[in-house]
């Protein structure tokens, strides 16, 4: 593989990384606003699955990015 499209990969990478952590805050910022309007509430499942995801894929790009093949 050549340095470009290391390069590229990085970015790749780098761009769902950072779209993935903007989705988990997202999420976060979901749950709060639910909880403070509503109290308690099944609402809250659908955001908590959706960060769960999120952190999953989070992982995932850090044990991809680990590898000399991705970065």
């Amino acid at each position: 593989m050549g340095m470009r499209e290391r390069a590229n990969m990085y970015f790749v990478l780098l761009a769902m990384l950072v779209g993935s952590m903007v989705g988990l805050f997202i999420c976060g910022y979901a749950v709060a606003h639910i909880k403070q309007k509503y109290g308690r509430s099944w609402l809250q499942a659908v955001p908590i699955t959706v960060a769960m995801l999120m952190f999953n894929v989070i992982w995932a790009l850090l044990e991809m990015g680990k590898s000399g093949r991705w970065g």
